[in-house]
């Protein structure tokens, strides 16, 4: 596949998205279409060969954040973060392997086929004890991959269609040592 303008726009398989979102998250591409800069945030970092390993593998990440204990943050406030990650997999039996990785480590695992919708709503980032970001709160295959994948490939968004959608959370606040790890040991078989 030939790096050009929208690179997304070719691609064809879930395989496809995977390895051009690695490629964004080491910084080869410059854009991916459902988010708004040219690079994962800083606190990502240290996350990328973990994400990008995964992209590669067939789970194909669209949001993490580490584990955080409790920071001043920019407003004052004192902020804490749950380790997380979603993203997109169809190889069924990598899930398997990720869900049963992450469940040993005590990881919550929560999982959407095509045609479900959920409110379950899992805090993942705290400030002065009030929520700020949840997670497993799904509005339908549909609607998200036309907010994150918009302008990719006719038949990469078909696969999208019919893929599981997958989060990882770790249990624990400021924890950062126990879902990466459990990730990459179910992506490097």
């Amino acid at each position: 596949m030939a790096l050009m303008a929208n690179p997304w726009k070719y691609a064809t398989t879930i395989a496809d998205l995977g390895q051009l979102m690695a490629d964004w998250l080491q910084g080869r591409i410059r854009t991916w279409p459902g988010y708004g800069d040219t690079r994962p945030d800083d606190e990502t970092r240290h996350l990328i060969p973990t994400l990008a390993a995964a992209c590669r593998a067939g789970y194909v990440t669209t949001n993490s954040q580490p584990g955080l204990t409790p920071t001043r943050g920019y407003d004052g406030r004192m902020w804490r973060q749950r380790a997380w990650v979603e993203g997109w997999i169809t190889d069924t039996a990598l899930l398997e392997h990720i869900k049963a990785a992450a469940k040993r480590q005590g990881i919550t695992v929560i999982t959407h086929q095509p045609g479900s919708r959920s409110r379950e709503y899992v805090p993942i980032t705290e400030a002065d004890g009030e929520c700020r970001t949840g997670v497993g709160h799904h509005i339908g295959h549909r609607r998200l991959i036309a907010t994150e994948w918009p302008g990719i490939g006719r038949h990469a968004l078909h696969e999208l269609r019919t893929a599981t959608f997958l989060a990882l959370i770790d249990t624990e606040w400021g924890r950062d040592n126990q879902l990466w790890p459990a990730l990459t040991h179910a992506t490097t078989r």
